[in-house]
């Protein structure tokens, strides 16, 4: 992935807590905010976000958000970070050292930049969902799939949550 990315952006590996590169400090930011999109559409279905399938469960984590997040990851954060890097519409200038302690940060430019992209990202229409025959944006497919997810708790039938499929 990393060979994919402008040369000034390349980086080693995942780091997070702090975050120690351009692109890791993208996607530790994206994360975190399509996981809070996704919690507060658990919290709005009815559901608790603190009771998960995959992911292990640790005290203050939202198992079921972690859950979700992992079919949106790549179409939505990746992209995005990797869309604003190597379309040079953020350069190291967006980006600083920490001062006081290691990791790379966005500065106050960068984030402007790299939230009005992601923002436009969600709110872009997709197909990649089986039972919808027409497009609905980033955002709107998240909903629909934490529903499916609703209904086939509900009916404890789990063929009616199908993952999205990229096309």
């Amino acid at each position: 992935l990393s060979k994919s990315i402008e040369k000034e952006f390349q980086f080693a590996g995942r780091s997070r807590r702090p975050p120690m590169d351009p692109y890791n400090s993208l996607i530790s930011l994206g994360y975190s905010i399509v996981m809070n999109e996704i919690y507060g559409i658990i919290e709005q279905k009815g559901l608790n976000p603190y009771f998960g399938f995959l992911h292990s469960d640790r005290e203050k984590h939202p198992t079921l958000a972690s859950d979700l997040i992992e079919e949106w990851r790549a179409v939505i954060v990746d992209a995005t970070a990797m869309s604003v890097l190597n379309g040079h519409e953020m350069t190291t200038d967006h980006f600083m050292e920490g001062l006081d302690a290691p990791g790379c940060f966005l500065t106050k430019e960068g984030l402007k930049v790299y939230l009005k992209k992601l923002e436009k990202k969600l709110q872009t229409d997709i197909r990649y969902l089986d039972y919808v025959e027409y497009p609905v944006s980033f955002r709107r497919a998240m909903d629909l799939q934490v529903g499916c997810l609703v209904k086939a708790i509900e009916t404890e039938d789990a063929s009616l949550y199908t993952p999205i499929r990229i096309r």
